[in-house]
This record gives C-alpha cells, sequence and structure tokens, in this order.
C-alpha cells in the first residue's frame, strides 16, 4: 500500500518537472520571438556589417600604423581620434536622435562612414598613406559615429518595443560578437594578404550596412521639442541623466573605460614584439576575445530576465580586469588566448547589460539623449590608449597592462560601493 500512495506523487513531480522544461522551452521561444520582425532582422544584420568593419577597421589601422611610426604612442593617438570626436558630438547627436527621424540619421552616417573607408583604401593602396593622414579621417569618421550610435540604438526599441528589448539587445549583441570573431579573422588573413586589401574589405563591408539600412521601414516619430532650442534639450537630457539615481551610477561606471581603452593600443605590440605572431596572430588574439563575448551575451539570452542586473554587472567590470592583468605576467600564445577569451565573455555581459538597463529605466522621449551621454563617457575607451602608449614608453608593455587592471577594478568597485540603486534595483 505504501508503494501506491507513492507512486502518484511520483508520477506528479514527473509531471511538474516537464512542465517546467515546458516552459523554459516556451519562455525561450517568446525571447527569440523578436526575429519575426522583419526589421529587426535587417537591424542586426546592418550592425553585423558596421560591426565587422569596426573590428577590422580597428586592427587594420592599429597595425598599418604601428608599421608606418614602429609607435604604441602614435597607435593609441590615432585609435583616439574617432573618441575625441564621439565624445565632443554625443550630446548634440542624442538630442538629433530625439528630434529627428532615426532611420534617415543612420542612412547619412553609414554612407558617410564608407566614403572614408573607400578613400583611406586608395591611400593605402596607392602608397601616400602616413600616419597623420588617420588623424583627420578618423575624426570625420568619429563625427558620423556620434550621430550614428545614439539614433541606432534608440532606434531598436521603435522597431521591438519595450517589453521585447533585453532579448532584441542581447541578440544583436550575440551576432555583433559573432561580427567580432569572423571579422578579426578575416581581418588577419587579409593583413597576410596586404594591408590595402584589408581596407578595401572594410569599405565594402560598411557599404553593405548602409544598402541594408536602406531596405529598413520601421519609421521613429521625433519627439517634439516643446519650443526648446537644441542646446536645451542637450541641457535637459543632461540633468535628466545626472538626476537620475541608476543612470548615474550606469553612467559612471563608463568612465573605466579609459583603462579598458590602454589595452587597444598595447594588444598589436604584444602580438608583434612579445608573443611573435604577426598579424595573423593578432587577427586571432581579437577573433578570441570576440569568441568570449558572444558566450557572454549568449548566456544572457539563455538565462532570460535577470533580477539583480547591477551585481551581475559588477563581476564583469571587475573580472574582465582582473583577467587581463594576466597578460602582464605572461608571453605565452595560448596563455593569452584563453585570456581573451574570459575577458572577451565578461566585457559581452557588461555590452549587453549597460543600454539595455539604460533603456529601460530612461522615459521614452529621453533615450536618445540618455544614449548619447553614455556613448560619450563609454567612448572615453579610445583616448585611454594614450594613455596606454605613455605607460608602455616609461615602464614596459607588460607593466601597462597592470595598471590599466588595478584602475579599471578600482573604479568599477567604488562605483558599485557608493551607487545603492545599481546594488538594490530590480530592473
Amino acid at each position: 500500500m505504501a508503494d501506491r500512495v507513492a507512486e502518484p506523487t511520483q508520477t506528479t513531480a514527473a509531471e511538474q518537472q516537464k512542465k517546467s522544461v515546458t516552459s523554459d522551452q516556451s519562455s525561450l521561444r517568446n525571447r527569440l520571438s523578436v526575429l519575426n520582425i522583419v526589421d529587426f532582422r535587417y537591424v542586426i544584420l546592418a550592425n553585423v556589417m558596421m560591426f565587422s568593419g569596426f573590428q577590422i577597421r580597428n586592427m587594420s589601422q592599429a597595425w598599418l600604423t604601428l608599421e608606418l611610426t614602429d609607435s604604441t604612442l602614435w597607435v593609441g593617438i590615432v585609435n583616439a581620434m574617432p573618441g575625441f570626436s564621439i565624445i565632443a558630438l554625443s550630446l548634440l547627436g542624442g538630442a538629433v536622435a530625439d528630434r529627428s527621424e532615426r532611420r534617415k540619421i543612420q542612412l547619412r552616417t553609414r554612407f558617410v562612414i564608407g566614403v572614408m573607408a573607400f578613400f583611406t583604401a586608395f591611400l593605402v593602396a596607392s602608397g601616400n598613406i602616413e600616419a597623420w593622414h588617420l588623424i583627420p579621417i578618423g575624426l570625420i569618421t568619429g563625427s558620423m559615429f556620434a550621430f550614428q550610435n545614439p539614433a541606432g540604438q534608440a532606434y531598436v526599441m521603435d522597431v521591438v518595443g519595450k517589453d521585447r528589448i533585453l532579448p532584441a539587445m542581447s541578440l544583436n549583441s550575440i551576432l555583433s560578437n559573432l561580427a567580432s570573431i569572423i571579422g578579426p579573422a578575416i581581418g588577419g588573413a587579409l593583413l597576410a594578404i596586404g594591408i590595402d586589401i584589408a581596407f578595401f574589405a572594410l569599405a565594402g563591408i560598411y557599404s553593405s550596412g548602409f544598402v541594408i539600412t536602406i531596405f529598413m521601414k520601421t519609421r521613429s516619430t521625433p519627439n517634439p521639442n516643446d519650443g526648446k532650442s537644441v542646446t536645451g534639450q542637450i541641457i535637459e537630457g543632461v540633468r535628466y541623466s545626472v538626476g537620475h539615481p541608476l543612470i548615474r551610477s550606469l553612467l559612471l561606471f563608463a568612465f573605466g573605460g579609459v583603462f579598458a581603452g590602454m589595452y587597444m593600443a598595447l594588444y598589436p605590440q604584444f602580438a608583434r614584439d612579445v608573443l611573435d605572431v604577426g598579424g595573423v596572430g593578432f587577427g586571432v588574439i581579437l577573433a578570441m576575445q570576440g569568441l568570449g563575448a558572444l558566450v557572454g551575451s549568449t548566456a544572457l539570452i539563455l538565462f532570460g530576465d535577470i533580477k539583480y542586473k547591477g551585481t551581475v554587472l559588477i563581476f564583469a567590470v571587475v573580472g574582465m580586469h582582473l583577467v587581463t592583468s594576466v597578460l602582464g605576467f605572461t608571453e605565452s600564445f595560448p596563455i593569452t588566448l584563453v585570456v581573451m577569451f574570459f575577458s572577451g565573455a565578461a566585457f559581452g555581459t557588461w555590452f549587453v547589460l549597460v543600454p539595455t538597463m539604460l533603456q529601460t529605466v530612461a522615459k521614452a522621449e529621453m533615450r536618445g539623449r540618455v544614449m548619447s551621454v553614455f556613448f560619450m563617457i563609454m567612448l572615453i575607451f579610445q583616448p585611454g590608449g594614450i594613455l596606454g602608449g605613455v605607460i608602455e614608453k616609461v615602464w614596459g608593455i607588460h607593466e601597462a597592462f597592470i595598471v590599466g587592471a588595478i584602475g579599471g577594478v578600482t573604479v568599477g568597485l567604488i562605483v558599485f560601493a557608493i551607487s545603492p540603486a545599481l546594488r538594490t534595483k530590480e530592473i
């Protein structure tokens, strides 16, 4: 009898487990249903093109600058130029994103970005390229991204709506991170063939992003300016961002990007002079970082909505810098690949969570301006390359990695400690 009494209980438990699995599968399908939106598929495809271009441009430009000047400092200076433009113009870009039709902004900026890439390719192919040429090209390209970035981020919400923004941002990041694997791998192969080929491929990829944008049908409705000037709207956006406790905390995190930017200036020389793996090895290193970022952003899709995103965020930020500090103590290529994978996974988590949290808590009419403030602060990582070049010159490349890690961890822990909204808020 005892066995017979226990039997229904076991059956009930099995049924409950089956229902739980079915529910999880259904939840995952719901999260992936965002792919049914045609314009969202265009968005992520165009972003893959732009992000692939970003990866190939960064590595090709860094390698070209190192070959032209044999100076990590010059690599940092050249890589910093787009960042300076974005920092200077992001607030204006955010105001324009809130006042204007966002698809048109993306079309115009992506067209100019493609033109600048073709111009660079012709300079390289003709043998007339000099390191200083990359400075104005970087400034112009960066100014276009200053308008494209806030418009593009806010446009995702226009296409999918607020309820599906987390899976949309995660999927967007997953495919962008796929591009960060494929892009450097292709870039490394192209560098082995010829630096001019790499830049022509870059121009073609950026042009593809422009063409895909033409097919997007969703139109955003510009917010009324209520009689405010652009300057008035910029000031309003900054005040709102600084005054909102959670948004302010997320923006403070971005200041630590200056230390992450140090690493980007160090990777080319680390690959060439310390690891002795050349341009192809440099591409593999960046591809491994992209693979890690893919894993990190994919995990957010599989786990679904995370309750305390701020806690996950601090683990990602601190983990990224601690893992990267290992490069200050090694000259091993296999160890470097492992480091790049785990630092990429942490960065991928960070790169999805912060924009998602910002767009979730920001008022609809403020999204473009909030994202512009975020990009303005985040892009401090590119001028951080100059700091990396200086420290490498003074102390050495291994020491530069260690200094960057200490700085990044310190900023992350301080911000987390002084931000109760980030520690306790459910988003």
